[in-house]
């Protein structure tokens, strides 16, 4: 990595501060931490502080990156090349992410560009640095109760029972005759019940079985500002060599940057006041099977028609016709014959339920996610979040 940055350009453009800006063709862009942007870091983190960024319109040469604390300190962070252009350049802090705190924080960005322009940028964002919050998915099991419905249709049979009375006598000469009387029993009746039908109702009573499944946490990178970093108002502090420079040169200037390095920071510290990130949620799946709800559906099957015969009565005279006496003659005793008894049963219906109980098998899956070693890097190189 080339060391040529010149000190007498770079402090020459630091000197000018907000007050000249250079038509210049290089640029840098931030990608995980962007000018204006609001982010969360957990605090219980052992990782190192790191930012990644790009560059463009670049020559062959390297910038010095500083970060700067809400207490107005400076950390000098490791180097990135400003070429290949559009291209994810990683720069470590010696921060670790458990040293950090919530407020208003920004990155610089300097290079001497040599052979072209020296680049001064500026990238300010908020940090809010606490315990990542646990938010307990608890999933609902549902229990399913099918119903039938029955609609009943009554059709009603009549029984007849005959009653037929003594037949009258007249007078007619003949010979002897015998009348016949016939005496109908009165009916007996048998009531039986049967089952028209059974409903089957069907309930389903829920086993859980947990299965357990691992899969590689994924990598998602943010999108490039389609700006890019504002110019540089902060007098840097850390970069080597920088200080004895501007002590023997530019002792006016420093003056007026450093005042206008405390308004700066005193503008900072009011955008952050204005609007601080919540903490990032962690969901979690609840594994206790014995606090996850159960609700239960009642399911409506297609309705059933019941039809239910019943057995209904009346009675009818039967007259005969006259017997005739012949004239002359002798009537005979009348001589009573018995007809066979009449029957009549009746059948009452009733519909039967029932409910069968199914015992479900409900399977689960709690996802578990692996974080790889490899995979974490690659993705922190790309300024992406891995979860």
């Amino acid at each position: 990595m080339s060391s040529g940055m010149s000190s007498l350009t770079l402090a020459g453009l630091l000197a000018l501060g907000a007050r000249t800006v250079l038509a210049q063709s290089c640029y840098s862009y931030g990608i995980d931490f962007q000018s204006g942007g609001y982010y969360f870091q957990n605090i219980n983190s052992q990782e190192n502080f790191t930012l990644v960024e790009q560059f463009d319109g670049c020559n062959n040469d390297f910038a010095y990156n500083v970060l700067v604390d809400p207490d107005n300190n400076q950390i000098l962070c490791s180097n990135t090349y400003l070429t290949p252009p559009n291209t994810n350049q990683l720069s470590s802090c010696p921060i670790l992410k458990s040293q950090l705190s919530s407020g208003p924080w920004s990155i610089l960005v300097l290079s001497n560009n040599t052979g072209g322009e020296p680049i001064a940028y500026e990238r300010d964002f908020t940090l809010s640095v606490g315990v990542q919050s646990t938010s307990t998915f608890t999933p609902t099991l549902t229990n399913t109760l099918v119903t039938t419905p029955v609609v009943s249709i009554t059709s009603t049979q009549i029984d007849t029972q005959y009653t037929t009375l003594p037949p009258s006598t007249v007078t007619s000469a003949s010979t002897t005759v015998t009348p016949t009387v016939t005496k109908t029993p009165a009916t007996v009746t048998t009531t039986t019940t049967k089952a028209l039908l059974t409903i089957t109702w069907t309930s389903y009573a829920v086993k859980v079985s947990q299965v357990t499944k691992t899969k590689t946490a994924s990598c998602k990178t943010p999108t490039r500002q389609a700006t890019h970093d504002p110019t540089c108002t902060v007098r840097p502090t850390v970069i080597p060599g920088l200080n004895r420079i501007f002590g023997a040169r530019a002792k006016r200037e420093l003056d007026e940057i450093n005042a206008m390095n405390a308004e700066w920071h005193e503008k900072r510290v009011a955008r952050y006041q204005a609007r601080a990130p919540d903490p990032q949620p962690l969901i979690v799946t609840q594994t206790d099977t014995n606090l996850w709800t159960t609700a239960t559906v009642t399911s409506t099957a297609d309705a059933t028609t019941a039809t239910i015969v019943t057995t209904g009565s009346t009675t009818s005279t039967v007259t005969p016709a006259p017997i005739t006496v012949l004239r002359g003659t002798k009537t005979a005793p009348v001589v009573t014959t018995t007809a066979p008894t009449p029957t009549r049963t009746i059948t009452r219906y009733n519909v039967a339920t029932s409910v069968v109980t199914w015992s479900r098998q409900w399977i689960y899956t709690i996802t578990t996610t692996a974080y790889p070693s490899a995979s974490a890097s690659a993705c922190k190189t790309a300024g992406g979040v891995f979860f």
